[in-house]
């Protein structure tokens, strides 16, 4: 049987362990904290746009007209242009095609 002795390198090294075990949860939770925060204050940015910009606007489709909210147009032209940019980027592709050239430079 060994005497505990807190000069062993075997317990010195649990406890500087421990302590980098209990920086990096801090550190997690400074980080959660923040990106909560982040998102309140995105929230709180959102709700007055939206209520500010909640006037009826005048929108001619092709086949007939309509008065949406205006946050509403907003809201589908984003959504519109996100679904186009995705779909004019194709991230799956180029995806693959890096993947290709990386492998292909590797064989030379």
């Amino acid at each position: 049987m060994r005497p505990e002795n807190p000069d062993r390198p075997d317990v010195a090294q649990s406890v500087r362990d421990e302590q980098a075990r209990q920086k990096e949860t801090d550190r997690e939770r400074r980080a959660r904290l923040i990106k909560v925060l982040v998102g309140l204050g995105i929230a709180i940015v959102l709700l007055i746009f939206i209520t500010s910009n909640s006037q009826g606007v005048k929108v001619h489709f092709v086949f007939f007209t309509r008065r949406p909210p205006l946050i509403w147009v907003m809201f589908a032209c984003a959504v519109l242009g996100g679904a186009l940019g995705y779909l004019i980027g194709k991230p799956g592709q180029q995806l693959t095609l890096r993947r290709r050239s990386k492998g292909d430079d590797k064989k030379k």
